[in-house]
């Protein structure tokens, strides 16, 4: 019987860990560290106490001095709860690991001029070699391309007054920075400028890094390269754990490379999910590292099931859903019934949007590397008049709700806009009219339950003017034509071709995209939800349906078929392999769950996999099943 003497221990029993980093952020006698915290530990509260402890001890002299406590997350919302948690409070710097490394290098524009001076003519020398031993072809048109645009670019740094650059989206011009700009050139600086380490030593005495794991590697390895210089004098706090980590860009080997000074506190208890969900996890784990962790002693149930599916299986959503059927009777939970109450993980964000239904959208934006930031997080520009303006306006109008529609009209529609009305020879009768039949020509594309394509969309709303045209759209507008139905003469690069396969993309994937990456949808990447919980998680292993073959396999994993040649070597050269990979994605995923899992399995080799499971005892016999029919 638990007793409330029980969960109470439980609350306290990684207690001792926190106290450990509280006395290591000392400004008398600084240690750097690293928690080790697996999933649900209580990551995040711990390194909320943490700032909460240096606030009480140092608050008014970091105040009066004008220094903070650096924090460095890996996400903006992981960024917007640690901030919530402080209560925004200005002592610390909390930002994500792109605009941090932004604040170390903005402004030193020379700098950045002479790295890019050196930089950029060694691109080119790459380009021109792999030109030359290339075939003609897209690939050598697309390196030409690049040629010409470094080549022109390199010419034109010395008129750049001043370098931009936006952690939270794309970046383009002459002018503006990449992602990865920004992050070698604040590695390579952070090492090698002296002026540059003494304001961050005087700045941010302390410097905590939430996910160190998938922290990217040159950057990483630089922080520990300023920790070694300064030891003693300056504090680097990792948070994260190895197994968790899901990017190829962190350090492999974090663990190996902390010095053996540094203090290395660990938390064991898992405050997240039920008994059998953490069973399942020590157990995917115990051939990694043997790391285990507690359940709560007010935590204990839950349930963990397998199904395996043949490889082929028509109606992969379908029969997914039937799943959740027959989960909802074996858990005696209803909710599995519930498509919003349950979180499906997919490995690739293609495989979510194929469910979610907006995979012609993601195919033709997606594979673009300069789109696919904003892509991914909603915030690519000229996709939002999509989302932002033209939905909420369908939307609205389907709702019968006039009101919702104009309120859309009077912040976004340049026929409502002050200057507009200003200069306007008509009456304001007259202008409503437009406005009225504007808006019209646009809902007319929708009767009958019609669904235009995007062509269709941008077409209308050009030739009404009732939404100003971002400029990358305006050279597809053509006034006696479809939009998108031809590419501007001379324009055959990539963004030209990715946004003519939008347009024939029917609108009605649009709110479905708007929902995935609002994270209003049921599916999730094994990237996306690391951090976050839910209930009920379906877990889709389905090597078919990956793209970048070779990065992780579940039926390698999962004793369905043998390791390559690669697999081989790697592991013999003590490399990571597909195996490592995959077990960090399943480990991950499973431990999004806080009552009951389902990990669906898409193979032709059912009895290896329910022979593996059972073998490792990371399932049961009667946990390994095929669904109803």
């Amino acid at each position: 019987m638990t007793t409330a003497q029980d969960t109470l221990d439980d609350d306290k029993r990684d207690a001792p860990a926190d106290e450990r980093i509280r006395q290591a952020l000392s400004l008398d006698q600084p240690l750097s560290f690293f928690l080790y915290a697996g999933a649900g530990s209580g990551k995040t509260r711990s390194l909320k106490d943490a700032l909460n402890g240096v606030l009480e001890q140092y608050g008014e002299t970091f105040r009066r001095r004008g220094r903070q406590v650096g924090v460095i997350t890996y996400t903006k919302a992981a960024r917007d709860e640690i901030l919530r948690r402080v209560k925004h409070d200005p002592t610390f710097h909390v930002a994500t690991i792109h605009s941090f490394a932004w604040t170390l290098i903005d402004g030193r524009t020379g700098d950045i001029r002479r790295w890019l001076a050196a930089k950029l003519p060694i691109e080119i020398s790459e380009l021109e070699e792999a030109q030359a031993k290339g075939r003609a072809g897209k690939a050598s048109d697309e390196r030409a391309r690049k040629i010409e645009s470094k080549r022109a670019r390199l010419e034109d740094l010395k008129n750049i007054n001043i370098f931009t650059y936006n952690p939270n989206g794309d970046n383009f011009g002459r002018d503006a920075l990449s992602h990865g700009e920004v992050i070698s050139m604040s590695s390579e600086f952070l090492t090698t400028k002296l002026t540059l380490q003494k304001i961050i030593l005087c700045r941010y005495p302390f410097l905590l890094i939430d996910e160190s794991q998938d922290t990217l590697r040159p950057f990483m390895e630089a922080l520990l390269t300023f920790e070694e210089t300064y030891q003693g004098r300056f504090v680097l706090g990792l948070f994260g754990d190895t197994m968790q980590r899901i990017y190829a860009h962190g350090k492999v080997d974090l663990a190996d490379a902390v010095p053996e000074r540094w203090d290395r506190p660990a938390k064991v208890m898992n405050h997240r999910s039920r008994e059998r969900i953490i069973s399942l996890a020590n157990a995917i784990r115990a051939d990694a590292d043997g790391w285990e962790q507690r359940a709560r002693v007010d935590c204990s149930g839950g349930y963990a099931f397998t199904y395996i599916l043949p490889t082929a299986t028509a109606d992969k959503p379908v029969a997914e859903s039937k799943i959740c059927e027959d989960l909802a009777k074996r858990t005696k939970d209803a909710s599995w019934n519930d498509p919003s109450a349950v979180k499906t993980l997919t490995l690739e964000h293609h495989m979510a949007a194929a469910r979610l239904g907006f995979e012609t959208v993601f195919n033709a934006l997606d594979p673009v590397s300069s789109y696919k930031t904003g892509f991914r997080d909603g915030t690519l520009g000229p996709l939002r008049l999509y989302t932002e303006l033209v939905l909420p306006v369908v939307e609205a109008s389907h709702a019968s709700d006039a009101y919702g529609v104009m309120a859309v009209l009077r912040v976004h529609s340049p026929l409502l806009s002050k200057a507009s009305l200003r200069t306007s020879d008509t009456g304001a009768t007259a202008r409503m009219n437009t406005v009225r039949d504007a808006t019209s020509a646009l809902l007319k594309l929708f009767d009958d339950n019609a669904d235009p394509t995007c062509g269709d969309v941008l077409a209308a709303v050009a030739e009404s003017r009732l939404f100003a045209i971002p400029e990358v759209l305006t050279p597809f507008v053509h006034r006696d034509s479809t939009a998108g139905s031809d590419m501007p003469a001379g324009d055959d690069d990539e963004r030209s071709a990715a946004w003519r396969a939008f347009f024939q993309a029917p609108f009605s994937e649009i709110p479905n995209y708007r929902e995935y990456v609002a994270d209003r949808s049921p599916y999730g990447t094994h990237q996306g939800v690391k951090g976050l919980e839910f209930p009920r998680v379906m877990v889709i292993a389905d090597d078919a349906s990956m793209r970048f073959k070779g990065a992780a396999s579940y039926e390698k994993l999962l004793g369905a078929k043998p390791p390559s040649g690669t697999d081989n070597k790697n592991a013999s050269d003590g490399k990571e392999t597909s195996y490592d990979r995959t077990r960090r994605l399943l480990y991950v995923t499973c431990t999004r769950a806080e009552e009951s899992l389902a990990l669906v399995v898409y193979s032709d080799n059912p009895d290896a996999i329910s022979a593996f499971l059972m073998e490792k005892g990371w399932f049961s016999k009667d946990e390994v099943i095929t669904p109803p029919s």
